[in-house]
């Protein structure tokens, strides 16, 4: 037989007919379950046990086999919400909870169990109609128990990442989540709330306590207390009290200020001190032992700056005010610091005076001319150059030119008497020369430069006050010549110039034939010079020889002779043979051979 011959009309009457008495079948035990489940349902409410009584009028609910009872099935439910409502929370709740621990879902396991607590507020409270049911319902749920699981299982999890971010094996970038997590873990968990409180404070103080150390072993400051102020701020926010990191962050702060003032290393002191202050007003701590370091540390440096400045050991001052400078203005300091240096040792306020060397010859004074020191001195090239400090500390300074002789140069002075006429600083340079006198070189300071007041040579100067403020050289070498002369130089247009030969105060002039006349007077004669064989000066005057003695030097020829005749009388080589002449000693001789300017 063939397939289409199976496949007749009588086959598939038969086969649909077949079908059809399965289905009646079926539905005829749907409905017969649908009335067993209100029939119970009814019992089981009369009986008193509503938890079964929910679940038959649910389950009767749910077939819709035939329409039985309806009306009262809705109002049974109805009545039975709250249980239907615990039944399915809980229902939900154990599975979530199931895929939660699975996922490892921390987060939302702490939603399920928030959902579970709002449940529970809502049912279970003490006396009410439905906390029997709940307390039945959630012990025949296992939920307990499985939040129980739970929560251990988180525990021990994130013990175990906070064990190992301690050892530096976990990824700082977690940012200590764990901590937070356990803090999450309600307290019946831990034992109680005394139990979680020992175990987590001890685990988080040795945690963080190792992690600080570890940074201030490395010499890590800022990122110890950096690492420190994190802590406190991620506590805080926890609403969790966490005072060793204070503790400790003070503790190894404390230790690192107090090695930086060991081993004098006082820039590092005073960036530590710096990034501790910025910490301390960020954690709003108002007073520390740190704190109390750092003043005192600062106030014992700032003293033995002063002390070093006392004792002349200016740059060592001035490196440790500069070192501080980020703690404390010390730019006060530092400036007065500088300003006494220069007055300790003017030759710094000279272009490049701070090389050592540089300056041949230097000359300084203190307190006058309107500056709190003064200097003067030549460079290897003998430049002149000058530098004057006011009080406030303002340094000018002036360049001049190369001093006259400067190779035999023998001192550089300043000259109060010259100054007070000039109204500016006067320097005068000395320098030897080869026949035993004095060249004598002078130099205004003015603001605009330094400028030549006068040149001579000679013994010595004096300025006369009541001679025009003239200048009087002694022993002094002129245009023409001639040695025992005091030469006087005058003010002219700025500059001291030679203006004639000092005259001595004249005494009465005597014809030589009166000599006898006037003994142990001190008197003047004209005469004319020789030297006699024996090496003698003799005088011929008015027509007669005088022997003279005293101060005649190697003068010849025509000059005028001042002294005295002591009736003395000796013998001398003449023309016309031994003489017996009167002896005239002389104070002072004139040449009247010299043809002055």
């Amino acid at each position: 037989m063939t397939f289409k011959q199976a496949i007749s009309l009588r086959n598939i009457l038969i086969i649909l007919c077949t079908f059809i008495l399965i289905l009646l079948g079926q539905k005829a035990f749907r409905i017969e379950d649908k009335i067993k489940a209100v029939h119970e349902g009814d019992r089981l409410y009369a009986a008193g046990d509503l938890i079964a009584a929910e679940n038959q009028y649910r389950q009767a609910a749910a077939n819709p086999s035939i329409l039985y009872k309806e009306e009262e099935v809705a109002a049974k439910l109805k009545e039975l919400a709250p249980i239907t409502a615990i039944r399915s929370g809980l229902k939900t709740l154990v599975l979530k909870v199931s895929q939660q621990l699975d996922t490892k879902d921390f987060t939302g396991f702490m939603e399920s169990y928030a959902a579970l607590l709002s449940l529970k507020t809502e049912y279970m409270q003490p006396g009410g109609s439905y906390e029997s049911y709940y307390r039945r319902l959630s012990a025949d749920s296992g939920l307990s128990g499985q939040f129980s699981a739970g929560f251990q299982q988180f525990k021990s999890q994130f013990l175990t990442e906070l064990g190992a971010s301690q050892s530096g094996s976990v990824n700082e970038d977690s940012g200590d989540s764990f901590k937070w997590n356990l803090l999450r873990i309600p307290d019946a968990f831990y034992g109680g709330s005394t139990a979680k409180e020992k175990l987590l404070a001890g685990s988080f103080q040795t945690h963080d306590t190792v992690k600080l150390k570890e940074l201030a072993s490395a010499g890590s400051f800022d990122v110890l207390l950096n690492s420190a102020l994190s802590m406190m701020d991620a506590y805080n926010s926890h609403t969790y009290n966490a005072s060793w990191v204070q503790e400790q962050a003070e503790s190894s702060a404390k230790k690192m200020l107090g090695g930086d003032l060991d081993s004098d290393s006082y820039a590092a002191f005073t960036g530590h001190a710096v990034s501790y202050r910025k910490y301390a007003a960020s954690a709003g701590i108002d007073s520390s032992k740190v704190l109390t370091l750092i003043d005192s540390g600062l106030a014992k440096l700032m003293k033995s700056a002063a002390r070093l400045v006392r004792g002349g050991q200016y740059a060592e001052a001035i490196r440790l005010y500069s070192d501080l400078t980020g703690l404390q203005d010390t730019a006060e300091d530092i400036a007065a610091a500088r300003i006494a240096w220069n007055a300790a040792e003017p030759v710094r306020l000279l272009p490049g005076g701070e090389e050592q060397g540089k300056y041949a010859h230097v000359v300084s004074v203190t307190g006058r001319y309107g500056a709190k020191v003064a200097v003067a001195g030549t460079d290897s090239s003998g430049v002149l150059y000058f530098a004057d400090m006011s009080e406030d500390g303002i340094v000018s300074t002036r360049t001049g030119e190369v001093i006259a002789g400067f190779g035999n140069l023998r001192s550089l002075t300043f000259d109060d008497t010259l100054s007070a006429l000039s109204e500016v600083p006067v320097v005068v340079a000395e320098s030897s020369r080869e026949d035993g006198r004095t060249s004598f070189t002078a130099y205004q300071i003015k603001p605009e430069g330094i400028s030549q007041l006068f040149s001579f040579a000679g013994n010595s100067y004096t300025l006369q006050p009541d001679d025009d403020h003239a200048i009087f050289v002694e022993n002094a070498i002129v245009d023409n010549g001639g040695d025992g002369l005091t030469a006087v130089y005058r003010l002219i247009e700025g500059v001291y110039q030679f203006s004639e030969i000092h005259q001595e105060q004249e005494y009465p002039q005597i014809s030589a034939t009166e000599l006898e006349l006037h003994p142990f007077e001190k008197v003047t004669l004209h005469c004319d010079i020789y030297i006699d064989s024996s090496g003698r000066s003799v005088a011929s005057s008015d027509g007669r020889l005088i022997v003279l003695q005293g101060n005649t030097g190697s003068v010849t020829g025509l000059a005028r002779v001042s002294g005295q005749f002591l009736n003395s009388f000796e013998y001398a080589e003449t023309d016309t043979g031994m003489q017996y002449l009167p002896v005239f000693v002389a104070d002072s001789l004139e040449s009247m051979s010299v043809v002055l300017p």
